[in-house]
């Protein structure tokens, strides 16, 4: 990748920053949507309601400068005038002190992570960016509360008695085709791309100032592409690697996720009274002994199932952070004793933190179970975002490969390479062109030990976005090196957002 002076990198980026935007558009049969005011008001109850980040841990004025709006969008870029979608808006307003720069518009990763639900419950990681910035956030097309991808309540009963995977995932894709067919071919991250500049229009930016993690990445690397001259400051953490495809992709993770275990087993067997022993092999043994247990004696948490599935979807939470490796540890000496109470909690916390929502989908185990919303959303989006179409004669090799990388990652991760198998809309694989030679250089963050988003997806970024974006590398573990509250990282992330500052080339954290 080029690397310029950075003085003259510094230079460049200081002038883009927000500033009141002009109205004009190319095509007249979109200049209604540019010219949009938009109405902000307090959020609704049914907005504010269940959100745990609503306590004394918010920013000074929280309540009060809290607002939602809602924007308008075309269904489809290419027929404007047809079908509009209404797009959910949440915003902290810019608390000072200092010169208001605009909106600082930010996705949390997935795709199918709801943004208005993770800035309400999140606003305090913000407060410094927020003295100078609204911060923006929104639930994209699809997700949370802007037509949500929908699949019914049940899937139609298996026919015959041997239901396999590939089955049932198709019995889900046949129910989401039923429920939301006509949303299906418009829920790409283009698409999002280009409803983010009607949102920066609508909030008065000449150019768009954006933070994203995780799959948020990939969504700013493409409007990048797609707007190289409406790129302001734009921060892009755990990032994801545009050459890589779906197969490649989950073959990493399962790679990724398993040296993620490695580490926190070294470190848990390090300390006293480490539930998985003192020895390093053995402690492996014991984790796959723990799997296969609960494969054939799955137990009960009030009336919950906690059986492999479970175990293993505990384990992944809990691996994208650091700070919940304690909890890990607690859990696994509950499950020793044969309470799996904290496996259950461990199992329930994904999506609650910056790129939580960069999910390897948990694979239900009821037959006739379908996905949670965000799960639906996340398959809509992804099925749209490639042409891949995996079906049941790939599947043996997905589960050998993936496997042989992870013994007990890799067999949960491998059905996933089956969630688009007879997809009922086609895919679209222009959301890997991410090329932005003309845009402004971006700021990358990256995770050297980073399970959901390896650390090498981040170089591969800056070289495909050609246009001198730098690499800030953090030595550490877990996914979203932003949220992980390292104060090296907070401080060259808001130094560039706030005032335009590089780093230095090969500059590292932690």
């Amino acid at each position: 990748m080029r690397l310029p002076a950075v003085a003259a990198v510094a230079a460049l980026l200081a002038l883009f920053v927000g500033t009141p935007a002009a109205t004009a558009v190319d095509d007249p049969d979109l200049a209604r949507f540019y010219q949009q005011r938009l109405s902000w008001e307090p959020c609704g109850q049914d907005i504010r309601s269940g959100t745990p980040g609503q306590d004394a841990t918010q920013p000074p004025g929280y309540q009060q400068r809290l607002e939602c709006a809602r924007l308008e969008v075309p269904r489809d870029y290419s027929d404007p005038a047809r079908t509009t979608l209404r797009v959910q808006l949440t915003r902290l307003r810019a608390t000072g002190p200092g010169e208001r720069l605009g909106s600082l518009v930010i996705n949390p990763g997935g795709p199918g992570a709801s943004g208005v639900d993770y800035l309400i419950d999140n606003g305090s990681a913000f407060a410094r960016l927020g003295q100078r910035y609204d911060i923006v956030s929104f639930d994209p097309r699809g997700t949370g509360r802007t037509e949500p991808v929908t699949c019914g309540t049940r899937l139609a009963p298996a026919q015959g008695p041997q239901d396999t995977l590939a089955a049932k995932e198709k019995r889900i894709n046949d129910a989401c085709g039923r429920y939301s067919g006509g949303m299906l071919p418009w829920v790409g991250t283009p698409d999002v791309a280009r409803d983010m500049d009607v949102l920066r229009a609508a909030v008065h930016d000449d150019r768009l100032n954006y933070l994203g993690f995780s799959y948020g990445s990939k969504l700013g690397a493409v409007y990048a592409h797609q707007f190289p001259d409406k790129v302001g400051r734009m921060v892009l953490d755990s990032v994801e690697d545009p050459t890589k495809n779906t197969w490649q992709t989950a073959l990493g993770q399962a790679k990724g996720f398993q040296r993620a275990l490695d580490d926190f087993a070294a470190d848990c067997i390090r300390a006293k009274d480490c539930p998985m022993g003192t020895d390093g092999s053995r402690a492996q043994d014991q984790l796959l002994d723990w799997y296969r247990q609960l494969s054939d004696r799955p137990m009960t948490v009030k009336g919950k199932p906690v059986d492999q599935t479970t175990y293993v979807y505990a384990l992944r939470e809990a691996l994208y952070s650091r700070s919940d490796w304690p909890a890990l540890r607690q859990a696994l000496a509950q499950l020793r004793r044969g309470d799996g109470a904290g496996i259950l909690r461990l199992s329930d916390i994904g999506g609650s933190e910056a790129g939580g929502a960069h999910r390897v989908p948990v694979r239900q185990a009821g037959q006739d179970e379908l996905p949670p919303q965000d799960q639906l959303a996340l398959r809509a989006v992804s099925c749209r975002d490639t042409s891949e179409r995996y079906g049941a004669s790939d599947y043996p090799r997905a589960e050998r490969e993936l496997t042989r990388a992870s013994p007990l990652f890799g067999p949960d991760i491998a059905p996933t390479l089956l969630d688009c198998y007879d997809w009922p809309a086609a895919g679209d694989d222009s959301s890997r062109e991410v090329a932005a030679p003309d845009a402004p250089p971006l700021l990358l963050v990256a995770t050297t030990n980073d399970p959901a988003t390896p650390y090498e997806g981040a170089l591969n970024m800056a070289r495909e976005l050609d246009n001198s974006s730098m690499v800030l590398t953090y030595r550490g573990e877990g996914h979203a090196a932003y949220a992980s509250g390292d104060a090296c990282v907070q401080g060259y992330v808001d130094d560039f957002l706030l005032d335009g500052r590089m780093p230095k080339p090969h500059t590292s954290c932690g």
